[in-house]
């Protein structure tokens, strides 16, 4: 298979001010340029935060900060994880998780605490963090925006969250360190024609996703004193009303302040998590933590290394015993996030979505409320190629808005508890398909990239829809 040359950083910086420059000089900022709309190294979705001008004026910016720039110079190889050497060498517990989830967080700290607190300030090519090819591409709500390079999640509907009467709409960022990094080399050797052969992340490299939203502190109190960011993507409201009407165009984007409020890491450590070779921590804003700054009062929800099966498979009605593969900070975390909870407390973070309303059962049995159905691991255990599995346990491979009629298998049902296995990341969750070791971003770039080479554009959605 023949190389394909990754442009420099100094090329990837000239093509990302050059658009930019074009759409000062009037090209319209509300649709996607055609030179990136096949580009796997584009840092975002060609849509700049400008105004609109009269024919022949140019755009006037309404950004005056920094622009991300996306780092895809992968390194051919890494020095061993150092985090390896920092937590006892077993297979974690719910009594020994606390510890474990507290070190993890120390350990980026030096690395990422600016990304919270002071994005545009923060570049992942001086701290050693990368992105993933071919998620640029979009429209103005989809693919990565330009101030940050955000990735954006699902609308929810006014009162998901108790006390809040507005909808929310959280924007993400995600990255992958150096050690990941080495594996993404591989994969991406040749960018139309990825080599999913060494999907297999090396021991003790860590996935980072962050997370703030779009309610203000008056809308929202939960988000009092945290560290505002910036995208330029539509209004949730206006998001929201679009997704109620099948076939609205796309609103227009605009400035959006949002507010922190979860962080994300996940390790590979096979130790730690034998049975998947993954743990999930999240941690989420608490205004009323000790600290100086957001990243302090970031503390822990919880952590996963595993589905807990046996429990999952217990019969409809029997009292569920305590999971053992999930640590929930039930004394130190925010009511909020304990209330987003995935299925029988699994780890789920408050904007990734394990509930579900408008339930319907396979069985034909409709489900009054809301229904708690995911939790991280299982719906990362869905990352594989082709696309064969949705997020959820539904035997429906799309879903719709939150609040929409949702199809799914009864819980606890056999079809139900097939998201609820442990698997080594090598293994599918649908047997014949190709195991992504729980990377549902390497998933959704695999979409991207076959469809541009013109393959299976099946194989998976083309951008990054959920979480």
């Amino acid at each position: 298979m023949p190389t394909i040359a990754w442009p420099s950083g100094a090329v990837r910086r000239l093509r990302h001010w050059a658009a930019l420059l074009s759409a000062g000089l009037g090209v319209c900022a509300t649709t996607a340029t055609t030179a990136l709309a096949a580009d796997p190294f584009a840092a975002n979705n060609g849509l700049y935060p400008v105004a609109s001008a009269a024919p022949g004026q140019p755009a006037r910016l309404l950004w005056n900060g920094p622009l991300r720039v996306s780092n895809f110079d992968y390194p051919a190889d890494a020095p061993p994880s150092d985090w390896l050497t920092k937590v006892p060498r077993q297979a974690l517990t719910v009594s020994s998780a606390p510890e474990y989830v507290r070190r993890l967080k120390a350990h980026v700290e030096p690395s990422l605490r600016r990304l919270i607190e002071d994005p545009n300030g923060w570049s992942p090519q001086a701290t050693g963090w990368y992105d993933m090819p071919w998620q640029a591409e979009g429209d103005a709500a989809s693919g990565r925006e330009a101030i940050l390079g955000s990735y954006s999640g699902q609308v929810l509907a006014p009162g998901t969250f108790p006390g809040l009467d507005v909808p929310l709409q959280n924007h993400t960022v995600i990255y992958y360190d150096r050690l990941s990094a080495t594996m993404l080399k591989r994969l991406w050797a040749n960018p139309y024609r990825p080599n999913l052969g060494v999907v297999d992340f090396p021991e003790g490299a860590m996935v980072i996703k962050a997370g703030a939203v779009t309610p203000t502190p008056e809308q929202w109190p939960v988000v009092a004193g945290s560290t505002q960011w910036h995208v330029w993507r539509p209004s949730a409201q206006a998001a929201y009303e679009a997704s109620r009407q099948p076939g609205a165009p796309v609103p227009p984007p605009q400035l959006v302040p949002l507010r922190v409020l979860q962080f994300d890491i996940i390790v590979k450590d096979s130790v730690a998590a034998p049975q998947t070779g993954w743990v999930f921590a999240t941690y989420v804003y608490h205004a009323q933590a000790p600290g100086k700054g957001t990243w302090d009062k970031l503390v822990p929800l919880g952590a996963q290394w595993g589905n807990d099966p046996k429990i999952a498979a217990l019969p409809p009605g029997v009292p569920l015993p305590p999971l053992t593969e999930t640590w929930i900070n039930r004394e130190g975390a925010p009511a909020y996030a304990l209330e987003q909870l995935g299925w029988g407390g699994r780890l789920s973070g408050p904007i990734d979505v394990a509930k579900r309303h408008g339930v319907i059962y396979t069985d034909g049995q409709p489900r009054s409320g809301t229904q708690r159905a995911s939790s991280c691991m299982s719906c990362h255990g869905t990352a594989q190629s082709p696309f064969m599995a949705n997020l959820y346990p539904s035997p429906n491979r799309a879903f719709p808005p939150d609040g929409g009629t949702f199809l799914l298998y009864p819980p606890g049902s056999t079809d139900w508890n097939r998201w609820f296995q442990n698997r080594s990341g090598r293994t599918p969750q649908t047997p014949g398909a190709v195991a992504l070791d729980y990377d549902m971003l390497i998933m959704f770039a695999v979409g991207a990239a076959e469809a541009a080479a013109g393959g299976l554009s099946h194989t998976a959605p083309r951008r990054l829809r959920v979480h």
